[in-house]
C-alpha cells in the first residue's frame, strides 16, 4: 500500500468519523463526556496545543466546520514591536446539552454553561450564561431558551404543512409517515413509532420525557388526517 494511502486511511479513520476522533481528542488529553457529536469532524478545527484547557460535557452537537481555540497567538505582535512575551492560554468549557452551530468559532477564556444554543457563524468568548440562545460576531445573548421553545412550538403545525406542501409539489406525491423526520409528534401515536420517529426520540437521552410529552403534542387523529390538512 503506497504511504498516500496509508495517509488517508488514518485521516479518514480519525478526522471524518465521529468516533474515531472523539477517541483521538481523548487520547491527547481532552475531557469529552457522552453523547457528543462532531457533525463534520473532517471540517472541524480543535486546538489541542494544550488539550487539558478543554472541556466538553454531555450531549453536545457541534456542526461543521467549527474552531475551538485554547489559546490566542495575537501577543506575537506585541513581542514584535517590545519584545515581551505574554502569554495567552485559557481554559475552554463547553457545558451539557449544548448546540454549536455551522461554522461557530470559540476562542479561548470561554466557558458555555448547560442548555445553549450558538447560532451559525457566532464567534464566542467570555461566559455565556445556560438556558439561552447566543448569536453574532461578536456572540451576544439572543434569548432564553424558553422563548426560543415557546416559537418553536406555535410554529409547528404551519411547518409542517408548508414541508408536505413542498414535497408535494416537488416530488409528486404525498410524504410516507417515515418521511416526515421532524413533524410527526404532531400524527405519530408513541406507543407505535417506526424506526426514524423512535429514533428521533432517543436523542440526547430524554426518550422517556418525550414519549410523555408527545401523548400532549398529537394535533391530528392520525397520519392521513394531518395529510389531508396539508391539502
Amino acid at each position: 500500500m503506497a504511504l498516500r494511502d496509508v495517509v488517508r486511511k488514518v485521516y479518514n479513520k480519525l478526522l471524518v468519523n465521529n468516533e474515531g476522533y472523539l477517541k483521538y481528542l481523548r487520547s491527547r488529553g481532552v475531557t469529552i463526556g457522552e453523547d457528543v457529536t462532531f457533525h463534520c469532524p473532517g471540517d472541524t478545527h480543535v486546538d489541542i496545543t494544550d488539550p487539558h484547557l478543554l472541556t466538553i460535557g454531555d450531549h453536545v452537537n457541534l456542526t461543521g466546520p467549527i474552531t475551538i481555540l485554547t489559546h490566542d497567538y495575537g501577543w506575537s505582535v506585541v513581542k514584535g514591536k517590545t519584545g515581551e512575551i505574554l502569554g495567552n492560554e485559557k481554559p475552554v468549557t463547553i457545558g451539557n446539552n449544548v448546540f454549536v452551530g455551522w461554522g461557530a468559532t470559540i476562542l479561548c477564556g470561554t466557558t458555555i454553561e448547560d442548555n445553549v444554543i450558538i447560532g451559525a457563524h457566532a464567534v464566542v468568548s467570555g461566559h455565556i450564561e445556560g438556558d439561552s440562545v447566543w448569536g453574532g460576531v461578536p456572540a451576544r445573548r439572543i434569548c432564553s431558551l424558553e422563548h426560543y421553545r415557546e416559537k418553536r412550538a406555535s410554529a409547528q403545525v404551519e411547518e409542517a404543512k408548508e414541508y408536505v406542501q413542498l414535497f408535494r409539489a416537488r416530488r409528486g406525491r404525498d410524504p410516507k409517515p417515515e418521511e416526515i423526520r421532524e413533524y410527526f409528534p404532531l400524527f405519530a401515536d408513541p406507543e407505535n413509532l417506526c424506526g426514524v420517529h423512535e429514533s428521533q426520540t432517543r436523542l440526547m437521552g430524554t426518550c422517556e420525557e418525550s414519549l410523555k410529552w408527545m401523548k400532549g403534542a398529537k394535533q391530528y387523529e392520525d397520519f392521513i388526517a394531518f395529510i389531508d390538512d396539508c391539502k
